[in-house]
């Protein structure tokens, strides 16, 4: 298409670069944070929760989590690319990644000692994304296997597809599949608008506080798995997020174009601020244990199958 031919179609593109040059050149630099990587502290399990808010995570985390000290922290990216690849540039021979994030996969395949890519064995086609209890328990199997490294576990909890309340949005399903493919994913075209920035088509699609309430209980699904988990370290635990998520919140008090989503590197405070919650586990239960539990409980040949992939 020329570029005639993009004006016809859409007369305000030129006020699209203009507002992109001012938001990119002018604006984010001024407010722009510096974020911590995820090695400045120690810890032999860090516990991701993908696109989870601090602010959330503090409201709600003391209902299913009993233990730890939670402070907050500025992630180094707004969304999951530049987080992994801000925190994860070196080799890291000690450590086993198991994750329900494809991108962990597609841009960091040869970083780790190795990576569970629990969104390709794990994926239910009934919700469209990885159920937390499923990676729980493909994370439980790599503990016991791989006790001699260090675990990063990524949930994608409470990042959407949100399955307590379900809104229809296939992206991340095109993410897995393109992945997979060894493709570019196919993502539908977003709305434009001169008043907002949207990184997904879903907060289009539904009001906030639809949004709201689905993001929520999709972290109340996560949390109970979460606090199973820390349990089972031997040793230091952390839990945080790779970024945080947008509700219509203003870019900044004097510009008036709202957010939605996690686009990268966009600097506000709801996207980088994040949990670093931290449990020193003394007293660690034992994974094998658990795995017997969870074979008497009738997922043997679940267990089975993680086994196989391990």
């Amino acid at each position: 298409m020329s570029l005639r031919d993009k004006l016809r179609s859409n007369p305000l593109l030129p006020l699209f670069w203009i507002r992109s040059v001012i938001l990119r050149g002018l604006v984010y630099p001024m407010i722009r944070r510096e974020g911590t990587n995820v090695f400045e502290d120690e810890w032999d399990c860090l516990i991701v929760l993908d696109a989870c808010r601090y602010d959330v995570f503090e409201r709600i985390y003391r209902d299913y989590i009993e233990f730890g000290e939670l402070e907050k922290r500025i992630s180094l990216g707004t969304e999951t690319t530049s987080f992994l690849l801000r925190n994860f540039g070196d080799e890291y021979h000690d450590i086993v990644y198991v994750t329900a994030n494809p991108f962990v996969d597609e841009l960091l395949s040869k970083n780790f000692y190795k990576i569970i890519p629990v969104w390709k064995f794990g994926w239910s086609e009934s919700i469209n994304t990885v159920h937390p209890k499923t990676l729980y328990e493909y994370a439980i199997r790599a503990m016991a296997k791989y006790s001699d490294k260090r675990l990063i576990v990524h949930f994608i909890q409470p990042h959407f597809p949100f399955i307590p309340i379900k809104l229809e949005d296939e992206t991340f399903k095109e993410l897995r599949n393109a992945v997979i493919e060894g493709r570019e994913p196919r993502i539908k075209n977003r709305k434009r608008s001169l008043v907002r920035i949207s990184s997904l088509d879903m907060y289009i699609e539904f009001d906030e506080a639809t949004l709201r309430k689905a993001y929520e209980a999709n972290l109340k699904l996560a949390l109970p798995y979460v606090s199973r988990l820390m349990r089972f370290v031997d040793g230091r635990v952390i839990v945080t997020a790779d970024h945080g998520e947008a509700f219509g919140e203003k870019l900044h008090k004097w510009i008036p174009i709202k957010v939605y989503g996690h686009p990268k590197d966009v600097p506000m405070r709801e996207l980088y601020e994040v949990p670093w919650l931290v449990f020193e586990n003394d007293n660690p239960s034992d994974p094998k244990k658990e795995i017997a539990r969870m074979k008497k409980n009738g997922v043997r040949r679940a267990i089975g199958k993680i086994r196989s992939r391990l």
